[in-house]
């Protein structure tokens, strides 16, 4: 099958769409809004106002507002799953898929160590595919984390989490099995895309293998900021390195995150991460770096839909930039709902320039 035909249709679907992703000025409009009811108003005139309707003129539960802000992302990676592509290209779809079943995993993960109860937590869990009310009602029902990775069903996945049980007790923290599920995910797709033919490698790597390194990145300085052992760093770490080299190595043996991140700045994210130090330092934050590290894949995924016009990479990078989108609509919903000041909620975006 001559190799435009097999993306004809879904390329021309998220290019159209594209152009009906949230501008900077339809941002803009968003962060003025007085509250969350008005920012409910303005996203009326938006692709998310056919989901409105049901929502009208009350305040939305934290599960409401995921199922505004994420519904038209579900749907259209759903749409891409069933079009016509190239089965490799539907395999990595379902993968991006599964990676949303497995955040579910993350939040039941995190209310299951804080010992929260069955019914109350339900509407805090994200509800995705295989992640069905009556599967997260038993999941929630575990005792404790090694009951409840027991209790899953994915027997991959199963076998992963029970490995770090011991390091989330020691630090009572999931971030370990967390971890452990991105460098599932990520090593899985990254290997799809060494399947794919020479002409659709590329562009796809270029989405994938940025994402592995911030990931890595962010791996490396929370794990410092937790206090992890370099051993468990290491074992950690995806097995990846699209544009991290032997920074990654020094990083790791750094005895402070600070440390970590002024050896990670000699690499390819340089100034990425320099721009972003010493407002982490200021704060004692991660989250001004992991913020600028989204911002450059937002860059990354861009660059995608220019040059050949066929194959995997802009579906990936448009899908990415979709999610991404919901991300920074969820924040501003949740923002105005807490009175945060637009200038606040503007440093929390990802995908506005």
């Amino acid at each position: 099958m001559p190799r435009a035909d097999s993306y004809a249709y879904a390329i021309a679907y998220v290019r159209a769409l594209r152009s009906r992703l949230i501008s900077n000025e339809q941002y803009e409009t968003l962060l003025k809004a007085k509250d969350d009811y008005e920012v409910l108003r303005y996203l009326s005139d938006t692709v998310y106002g056919s989901y409105l309707s049901e929502y009208s003129g009350r305040s939305l539960s934290l599960s409401e507002v995921d199922s505004l802000v994420f519904k038209d992302y579900y749907n259209v990676l759903r749409e891409l799953i069933g079009a016509r592509t190239t089965e490799l290209a539907r395999q990595m779809l379902e993968m991006m898929y599964m990676r949303h079943e497995l955040s579910c995993l993350k939040s039941i993960m995190r209310l299951v160590l804080a010992g929260r109860t069955s019914e109350p937590s339900l509407p805090q869990v994200p509800l995705i595919g295989r992640f069905t009310p009556g599967y997260v009602s038993r999941l929630l029902k575990s005792r404790d984390l090694r009951q409840l990775f027991q209790e899953i069903n994915e027997p991959q996945v199963r076998v992963i989490v029970l490995d770090r049980v011991a390091e989330c007790e020691e630090i009572h923290s999931t971030v370990p099995a967390e971890m452990a599920i991105d460098r599932y995910y990520l090593s899985s797709l990254w290997s799809l895309t060494g399947k794919l033919e020479n002409w659709d490698k590329e562009p796809a790597r270029e989405i994938v293998g940025t994402e592995i390194d911030v990931a890595n990145i962010g791996l490396i300085l929370r794990g410092k900021f937790l206090g992890m052992s370099f051993s468990t760093i290491r074992d950690l770490a995806i097995p990846v390195r699209y544009r991290l080299n032997l920074e990654v190595d020094s990083a790791i043996e750094a005895a402070t995150v600070f440390e970590a991140m002024q050896t990670l700045s000699s690499g390819e994210y340089g100034p990425v991460i320099s721009a972003a130090r010493s407002e982490c330092e200021r704060q004692s934050s991660l989250l001004p770096l992991e913020l600028a590290l989204k911002r450059h894949f937002v860059q990354r995924c861009s660059r995608a839909f220019v040059g050949y016009p066929f194959g995997i990479g802009p579906l990936l990078a448009f899908i990415s930039l979709k999610y991404l989108e919901a991300l920074d609509i969820r924040t501003i919903l949740l923002g105005k709902r807490e009175k945060k000041p637009a200038d606040s909620l503007r440093h929390l975006l990802i995908s506005i320039s």
